[in-house]
C-alpha cells in the first residue's frame, strides 16, 4: 500500500499532519490531526501508518531549499501565477524566505530531516497549500482559501465523514502534492528544476511540484 504524508507547520497546536493511502487515482485519509511541533507531528504520522503501508512521498508547507540570491525564482513564478488567478496577497501566500515565520522555516526543515532519516529513499516535495488551491482552480477572486473545505478536494481525496480544520486541510494538500509528484500528473511540473544555484540544507531528494502548466498551456 502506497502511503503519502502531508505536513503543515504552524506553531503550537497548529502543526497539521495527515497520512493518506492511494485508492486508484485518489487518496484516502487514514489518520489526521494537529501537533505542537515537528517531532510530535512526525511521531503521530508514523503511528498512523498501517503495517502494510510503504511511505513513498511527503509534502511539506515550508521552503525545503534556499537560494544564494535571497528570493527564489520558483516563488516569483508562483506569486505571478496566483495573482493572475485572483489571490489578493500573493506575497503573503508565498512569502520571501527572508520573511517567513520561524515555525514554517525551521520546523518544516526538521520534519524533512526526520523523514529522510526514517525513509532514506523518500522524495519530499515542497507544498504551498493556499497557492495550490488557486492553481487547481478551486480558489479565485470571489472564493478565498479560508472559505474552502476539504469537500472541494473530491477530485483528489475520497470523502471523509469527520470535521477537518484548515491546518489539517493544508496537510492534505501537501499529500496531494506528493501524490501528483509520484504519479507525474499531467500539467504538473517540478519548479525546483528552474531554480538557480539552490542550496539544500539536508541530504534529501527535493521537489517543488505545482500544476503551473495547467494555467500556462
Amino acid at each position: 500500500m502506497d502511503i503519502y504524508l502531508g505536513f503543515d507547520p504552524g506553531g503550537e497546536k497548529q502543526f497539521g499532519w495527515v497520512v493518506c493511502s492511494r485508492t486508484k487515482q485518489k487518496l484516502a485519509v487514514l489518520a489526521i490531526g494537529e501537533a505542537n511541533r515537528a517531532e510530535e507531528a512526525f511521531a503521530k504520522a508514523i503511528s498512523g501508518i498501517p503495517n502494510e503501508g510503504t511511505v513513498v512521498g511527503a509534502g511539506i508547507d515550508a521552503p525545503l531549499f534556499w537560494s544564494e540570491s535571497g528570493d527564489r525564482n520558483v516563488d516569483k513564478l508562483i506569486r505571478r501565477a496566483i495573482q493572475q488567478l485572483g489571490a489578493p496577497s500573493p506575497g503573503g501566500t508565498v512569502q520571501n524566505i527572508n520573511s517567513l515565520r520561524g515555525a514554517c522555516l525551521v520546523q518544516g526543515a526538521i520534519i524533512a530531516k526526520l523523514l529522510q532519516k526514517q525513509f532514506p529513499t523518500i522524495t519530499i516535495t515542497e507544498s504551498h497549500p493556499k497557492a495550490l488551491l488557486y492553481l487547481l482552480g478551486i480558489a479565485n477572486r470571489l472564493l478565498h482559501p479560508s472559505k474552502i473545505s476539504v469537500a472541494a478536494l473530491s477530485e483528489w481525496v475520497d470523502a471523509v465523514n469527520f470535521s477537518i480544520n484548515d491546518n489539517e486541510r493544508d496537510a492534505i494538500l501537501g499529500s496531494i502534492t506528493a501524490f501528483a509528484q509520484k504519479l507525474k500528473v499531467k500539467g504538473w511540473i517540478n519548479l525546483f528544476e528552474k531554480e538557480s544555484n539552490p542550496i539544500i540544507p539536508f541530504n534529501y531528494s527535493v521537489g517543488y511540484w505545482m500544476p503551473l502548466n495547467l494555467i500556462n498551456s
